[in-house]
């Protein structure tokens, strides 16, 4: 019953995000929609570099590749640089040598509203992410601390720490494997992890769930990862787990959700 309860709530959020997903996909403007027509400006140089100010002497905070397109806020009184919007909706200056100007044309009220809440994760440029989440562990609290390192935006490994307390007693778990993220450049990203480990269990005297001690640890899931503007990111999840050691295995079902950081 706990298993397919958990099953429930993911299906739930997949479902919610799914419906976030859609209403940011890219849809074509009409002539009649409201709005001031939007300026784009998308790099045609190989790379060059967003800065904190309008000169090469700011510091470096992004390196755009051909092809990206941000949103242009103004031009500065001197020289020729743009103050663009990233992704994530914070802003940077470019060299307005490195790009091209454009207009796409006016944009509706809802698209607008979508693009002030919504902004993708920073995967693209990330080397690593640390997520803090609160949950449940088959009916006892949990609390986890997740820090992955990134070898690509689709690919990382992650530490996965956690501490359950409840009726049964307490369990610590450590462990590491592999991340696998689904369309990082999207708002609402998809993730699978799968890893080992061990587990040490403290549990209650009138506890049969896990034997005193430390066993071996196998877990398996997936989540999302909600992105929003100014690097908020909300991320959910469920898990399985199985404990073992010679004589027992013991399945547990964690649901959980926290906050990510990128760096």
């Amino acid at each position: 019953m706990r298993r397919l309860n958990a099953a429930r709530v993911f299906a739930g959020i997949a479902a919610l995000s799914a419906l976030v997903v859609l209403s940011l996909s890219p849809c074509p403007v009409r002539a009649s929609d409201e709005g001031d027509p939007v300026v784009y400006a998308r790099v045609i140089v190989e790379t060059t570099a967003l800065r904190t100010g309008p000169g090469a002497g700011f510091r470096i905070v992004r390196i755009a590749e051909q092809g990206e397109s941000f949103e242009v806020r103004e031009r500065a009184t001197r020289g020729y640089w743009f103050r663009v919007q990233m992704p994530d909706g914070s802003l940077a200056w470019i060299d307005g040598n490195t790009v091209f100007n454009h207009e796409l044309g006016p944009r509706s009220r809802g698209s607008r509203f979508m693009a002030l809440l919504f902004a993708p994760p920073p995967l693209m440029a990330a080397h690593g992410e640390l997520a803090v989440q609160l949950g449940t562990l088959s009916g006892s609290g949990l609390m986890a601390l997740r820090p992955t390192w990134l070898l690509a935006p689709t690919f990382g490994f992650e530490a996965n720490l956690a501490a359950s307390v409840g009726s049964a007693g307490r369990l610590f778990m450590a462990g590491a494997g592999g991340v696998v993220n689904i369309f990082p450049t999207w708002p609402v990203v998809p993730f699978f992890a799968v890893g080992g480990g061990f587990a040490r269990a403290a549990p209650n005297a009138d506890s049969f769930i896990l034997n005193e001690g430390t066993s071996s640890m196998l877990y398996a899931g997936g989540g999302l990862r909600m992105g929003f503007r100014y690097r908020l990111i909300v991320r959910v999840e469920a898990r399985s787990y199985a404990f073992f050691d010679a004589d027992r295995l013991v399945a547990q079902q964690e649901v959980s959700g926290g906050l990510s950081a990128f760096f």
